[in-house]
């Protein structure tokens, strides 16, 4: 009996390299779509139900029916494929074998969902399940005639509307390339490499701990493309540094975590939304990676000057060791960066798609990792099985997520939901454009409470961007509006995954920890207005913009949250009074919903703010001279 486990073990990674090599041939050869997403939800089946057993304690009776339950699944994708063609046709008037098998698909979803996702994400996937069963019971606007089971089975099983719809497609086509080229990378020892860089440049100064934390986050997570997982990297490496600069347990996790969940919409590798974002947009993933750039730059710069601010209030212990020099890092490691910059080449110059640059950029990460004097970090032929196995398992999570997301996004399709609570919104903003945007920043952060960020701006992108389409708001702003405050969610209390993972590591209370994170990104949470307020702040997505509305865009912002940080942190060269304070946030607020220029309303508040820094200045300055 001794054998089973290292046959199991062979079984299960033999699933994972098929799972991971159908997305590869994918990305190389056409294949029909709903073959490929069949296929592709066939393989989660059998891996999530081996890999995520039902209760570990219960011995091998709970064995055979995760057996069982995997069996089915693959059964019910069997099921489809046997005659794909008329299985198709039959969408609107299923047989009874097409229900007993879609109530098969939907049912075990959920449960893998329940398993591996979150328990509040599958009731609310649930929950929007039987409102289209029951739909007829809802009052007003929300209400709708209510569906058979066998219609929304052929919607959710049988068409590319639900379970086979665009969120299992980026599961397939995007997702698991990028993030296995993350993995295929991080054996490579790509995080050492970000690591020393992002040591080499942090100086020797009072913020340079910080500094290090910060730019550390940032160059880990954007191959990684995750918050919670570049949180748990950068916090054992920096935590050591923080403490000893003299940063708390919960300022130190709430810091890294506030930096590791800008990874998620750090180019070129984002989290799995912004693949949802070129689906439904029908742009080119470059496009996204534009779009998101200045935001990205400007969320981590809101970030940089409240560590700045902080660090000279509380003066901090600049390191005293002597890190290694940036030249010394590229000239031993620098071969990390080729497979990101082949990566970007093929999306930019070349044109390619996102599925042939990853797979390029993978191919280069092999070839690369042979110029490490390293050679446990040699992507050998025994290496890159194991890196695509390990991909796979990270993976695994967010495609069930996507899978069970589907049923959401087939729901609102079904239904019309999404045009109705469009007309709710509508009805209750008065056709303002700012409290439209106030109203779908508050349903993105209520609901980013309970679900993950993937799962957050699916519902919100669906209920809130026609309605601010309505009111004025681009699309493409509409969507990197709801996406960013996805984002922000998970640093947002009292749910915080990235802080919790960072106070784990540091030992520090995590509503505390959760706190921080929030201070930390404060500045950030006022991004996605300055672009989605008016039309000239939309110039940040640079898609449009025009070269004066852009500069003077950037110039508000930065001058914003440079107002807000200060007001945050209450320093400039000396403490600043409460009054002074409330007057820079004021001014920010006024700027962020209108952006500086040369009107009086524009430059009103700014000047504002700049006298507040002014008198603080010279105040401090003729203390200092008494003394």
């Amino acid at each position: 009996m001794s054998d089973i486990p290292g046959k199991r073990g062979y079984v299960k990674g033999s699933l994972y390299a098929a799972f991971v090599g159908w997305s590869l041939y994918g990305a190389v050869f056409p294949v029909e779509t709903h073959t490929f997403r069949l296929v592709h939800l066939g393989l989660i089946f059998a891996l999530a139900f081996l890999t995520y057993p039902l209760s570990p304690k219960a011995g091998r009776w709970s064995g055979w029916v995760d057996l069982g339950l995997a069996l089915l699944g693959v059964a019910t994708v069997a099921y489809a494929l046997i005659d794909l063609d008329q299985f198709i046709r039959r969408s609107t008037l299923p047989d009874p074998l097409d229900v007993f098998f879609g109530i098969a698909a939907i049912a075990l979803l959920l449960e893998l969902s329940r398993r591996m996702v979150d328990t509040t994400f599958t009731l609310v996937v649930l929950g929007f399940l039987l409102y289209c069963f029951l739909g007829g019971y809802f009052p007003g606007t929300l209400s709708h005639r209510g569906y058979e089971i066998d219609r929304i089975i052929g919607h959710m099983y049988m068409t590319l509307e639900g379970i086979l719809g665009v969120p299992i497609s980026v599961s397939a086509s995007f997702v698991l390339l990028f993030v296995v080229y993350g993995t295929f990378m991080d054996v490579a020892g790509a995080g050492s490499f970000w690591l020393d860089l992002s040591l080499a440049t942090m100086g020797r100064s009072s913020a340079s701990a910080g500094r290090g934390a910060l730019i550390t986050t940032a160059l880990l997570g954007g191959p990684q493309a995750s918050g919670v997982a570049t949180t748990i990297s950068v916090a054992p490496l920096m935590w050591p540094i923080l403490k000893k600069a003299g940063y708390s347990a919960s300022m130190a996790a709430g810091l890294i975590s506030a930096g590791g969940i800008g990874a998620v919409i750090s180019p070129p590798l984002m989290g799995a939304a912004a693949f949802l974002i070129m689906q439904f947009l029908n742009v080119p993933f470059l496009d996204v990676v534009i779009m998101v750039l200045v935001p990205t730059i400007l969320y981590y710069l809101g970030t940089f000057f409240l560590l700045e601010i902080e660090a000279r209030k509380y003066r901090f212990i600049p390191p005293d060791t002597e890190a290694k020099t940036v030249g010394h890092v590229l000239k031993t490691k620098g071969y990390h960066l080729i497979s990101l910059i082949i990566l970007v080449l093929l999306l930019a110059v070349f044109n390619k798609s996102p599925e042939y640059a990853a797979l390029g950029a993978l191919l280069t990460t092999v070839a690369t990792s042979f110029l490490s004097r390293d050679r446990g970090e040699w992507l050998t032929p025994r290496r890159i099985v194991e890196a695509i196995i390990e991909g796979g398992k990270n993976v695994l999570p967010v495609a069930v997520l996507l899978a069970a997301a589907g049923l959401i996004v087939g729901t609102f399709t079904l239904t019309g939901l999404g045009l109705k609570i469009s007309g709710l919104i509508m009805s209750a903003s008065g056709g303002s454009r700012i409290i439209a945007i106030l109203l779908a920043t508050v349903a993105s952060m209520v609901i980013g409470l309970s679900l993950p960020i993937t799962a957050t701006y699916i519902m919100t992108v669906v209920m809130v961007a026609p309605a601010l389409v309505k009111v004025g708001v681009a699309v493409h702003v509409a969507h990197l509006l709801a996406f960013y405050f996805a984002v922000l969610s998970e640093v947002s209390p009292p749910v915080g995954l990235s802080p919790c993972a960072a106070a784990a590591v540091t030992g520090a209370n995590p509503f505390e920890s959760m706190m921080q994170a929030w201070k930390y990104s404060l500045p950030a949470f006022l991004v996605p207005f300055f672009f989605s307020a008016t039309p000239e702040g939309a110039n940040l997505l640079i898609t449009g913009a025009t070269i004066p509305g852009f500069i003077a865009a950037c110039a508000s912002s930065i001058a914003a949250l440079f107002l807000l940080s200060l007001g945050i942190v209450g320093y400039f060269r000396g403490p600043l009074t409460l009054i002074e304070r409330a007057i820079l946030v004021a001014a920010v607020l006024i700027m962020a919903f209108s952006p500086m220029s040369l009107s009086v309303q524009g430059l009103l508040p700014f000047a504002a703010g700049l006298a507040v820094l002014l008198r603080n200045y010279y105040t401090t300055g003729l203390q200092t001279v008494r003394r």
